[in-house]
């Protein structure tokens, strides 16, 4: 099945907005520039769909190993943490079961 730009550009969206909430509510200051960073990171996302990028190559980059890695960093302390990594699940268990 095809993947819409809207589609996924709404699904990043629901990411974006997980980690916003993550970024007001963490009681660990120093994690506050982790989570803008993150949030950056998901916004590039969209803005390369908006760019014209191609949908599959904007999936590659949010499947890929590398936002794994820096997504998943023990940097994020707390329920905020574990927040965080459960949108970037269902984020990708979404993108898998769509494609």
């Amino acid at each position: 099945m095809t993947i819409s730009p809207d589609w996924l550009t709404n699904k990043i969206f629901d990411f974006v907005a997980t980690l916003h909430q993550c970024y007001v509510d963490t009681t660990y200051a120093q994690d506050r520039t982790v989570y803008a960073k993150d949030i950056a990171i998901a916004v590039g996302w969209i803005v390369d769909i908006r760019n014209g990028h191609k949908v599959e190559a904007v999936i590659s980059k949010i499947l890929s190993l590398e936002t794994a890695k820096f997504f998943g960093d023990y940097w994020r302390q707390g329920e905020w943490g574990d927040q965080e990594l459960k949108a970037l699940k269902v984020l990708k268990d979404e993108l898998k079961e769509k494609a």
